[in-house]
């Protein structure tokens, strides 16, 4: 069993400029990423797919995980995963003379998850046969049913489907959204020109502790304000033992 992990690291983001160098206590984005993947047991090997010689010599003062310069059409703001994965895919094979069963994804802007985590996510892409493996939460008071288009003259219409009246939320349906901490990928889907597949399976994190995911400057003030919470409370102590060089 072969895993390889590709960590996209651009230096250019629309929402927050060079959001993956930005720090989180004293590490960056983008190292937080490679040390969780670091230490994660059961990975064989790690690209940082970079387009900033900034981010490959910090990442590389760590090991050489940043071995190239991502290509320029693949680091454009409309440039998909898929492409930077199977980029990242290819170089490895033929430069680390292995074949990989699975590839994970792991994007810096989610700097809370865990090693475990990635095990997990594993573990389920292997138990159920799954061409993908997607992390979630549970959307809480976002939910779709109380979504709502609205036409020029003000009325509103649901989104998905009307929303019963009076209707608790209790009794919604979970839903959920990508998290965005951890995608894991059968490396038949990605060879087949797919991210998903035909069987995705999803993986469920607490929203609370890993519902944060850095798109926006007030995410970034939420990251920074709940690591400093934990912080004063001692409860990022084993975080930090993990995530940690």
């Amino acid at each position: 069993m072969n895993i390889l992990v590709v960590i996209p690291a651009r230096i250019g983001s629309k929402g927050i400029p060079e959001k993956n160098l930005l720090k989180i206590g004293d590490y960056t984005l983008v190292e937080r990423a490679l040390f969780t993947a670091m230490n994660t047991k059961i990975i064989d090997d790690i690209i940082v797919s970079t387009d900033s010689p900034i981010i490959q010599n910090l990442v590389n003062e760590y090991g050489n995980y940043a071995p190239f310069i991502r290509p320029d059409e693949l680091a454009t703001d409309t440039a998909g995963s898929l492409g930077v994965i199977q980029h990242g895919l290819k170089w490895a094979e033929n430069n680390f003379k292995k074949e990989y069963d699975y590839i994970v994804l792991l994007e810096p802007p989610s700097p809370f998850r865990l090693p475990i985590h990635i095990k997990q996510a594993i573990n389920i892409a292997i138990d159920k046969q799954a061409t993908s493996v997607i992390s979630l939460v549970e959307v809480g008071d976002n939910h779709p049913i109380r979504m709502k288009k609205m036409d020029s003259d003000g009325k509103l219409e649901g989104v998905l489907s009307k929303e019963p009246d009076g209707i608790r939320r209790q009794d919604q349906d979970p839903v959920f959204i990508r998290n965005c901490a951890i995608y894991s990928f059968a490396r038949t889907t990605i060879i087949s020109d797919h991210l998903w597949g035909e069987a995705p399976y999803g993986f469920q994190m607490d929203r609370y502790l890993y519902g944060i995911n850095i798109d926006e400057p007030i995410d970034l003030l939420s990251a920074r304000s709940f690591y400093q919470i934990m912080i004063e409370q001692k409860k990022l102590s084993l975080i930090e033992s993990l995530v940690t060089h």
